[in-house]
């Protein structure tokens, strides 16, 4: 009996023994991985400082100091970039919110009709909307020019916030379709029952319950135009109404290449409109990835 207890005994010790180890090594591979998930930010962060860095220094100090911290800092250099991007900055500002308003209304609402709704050839529509997706949007490139161009529509504000809102028809379709797909369809007949409207049953029922993936889709589509260079360049030749992807280019010819701080001061000017974009929306962001993920 002694010696079967005993026996016993050894065994829970082991097993006690087993699980700590186990749980030592867990906690070692989640320090590995906060490290190197520490090391991935620092890298990521490194230009970004940089740029910040080089944004208050003078030619000369970049020039004679490369990698030190500017001495004395030329606040001027931000007032400087300012006043010369700060239309190219409205603009692209005004051009996003339009494009990506019209974006998430025309997309929630063919989303709804994909979703909720019944009519032949659906799901072959669908697919045909899908398989656009797949083509580069640089193979579209010229065929667009022409048709803009025909349209008079080039060099006019109405050439990015028309081929904005019309491209991001296929994806924001495809995300407010999988998301609404999700939707109880009894609370839409029980609406229905009650005498509301198709309308009002989209205005108060649909676009309330799909805020999440709207704002989604609007972080995504103002991001997508703010960073858009191509498209301007190539349909936007009047400084006046240019975006400001362009417009740091010439800004640059304008003070030459050897103004590098100043450059950099428009850099990180420019930046702060995306940064406050997702400082305050990363929560709907992150909440209609999510469910939409979820529901696909």
């Amino acid at each position: 009996m002694i010696a079967s207890q005993d026996a016993k005994s050894l065994k829970v010790g082991a097993k006690v023994k087993n699980k700590g180890l186990f749980k030592g090594n867990m906690s070692i591979n989640q320090i590995i991985i906060v490290i190197l998930l520490g090391l991935l930010v620092v890298l990521m962060l490194v230009p970004i400082l940089f740029m910040i860095v080089s944004s208050l220094k003078s030619n000369a100090q970049i020039l004679g100091n490369f990698w030190g911290l500017p001495s004395p800092a030329k606040w001027g250099n931000y007032s400087e970039a300012f006043n010369s991007i700060w239309r190219y900055i409205i603009n692209t500002l005004v051009y996003a919110v339009v494009a990506s308003v019209l974006v998430m209304l025309l997309s929630a609402l063919s989303g709804y009709i994909f979703a909720k709704k019944e009519f032949p050839g659906k799901e072959m529509l669908f697919l045909m909307m899908l398989a656009i997706m797949m083509i580069p949007g640089i193979l579209t490139l010229i065929p667009s020019y022409v048709l803009y161009e025909s349209m008079n529509l080039t060099n006019t504000p109405w050439v990015i916030i028309i081929s904005a809102a019309a491209g991001g028809q296929v994806f924001g379709t495809f995300l407010c379709r999988s998301y609404m797909s999700g939707l109880p369809s009894e609370l839409f007949e029980a609406a229905r029952i009650d005498g509301a409207s198709e309308m009002r049953v989209f205005w108060q029922i649909v676009i309330p319950l799909s805020l999440p993936i709207l704002a989604t889709l609007f972080i995504m589509q103002s991001v997508g135009v703010y960073n858009d260079y191509i498209w301007p360049l190539l349909t936007i030749q009047d400084s006046s109404i240019q975006v400001i992807s362009v417009g740091l280019t010439q800004f640059t010819k304008q003070f030459g290449i050897t103004d590098v701080g100043t450059q950099f001061a428009a850099y990180a000017i420019s930046s702060v409109p995306l940064i406050l974009i997702f400082s305050f929306g990363m929560k709907y962001y992150i909440q209609g990835m999510t469910q939409g993920a979820l529901k696909m």
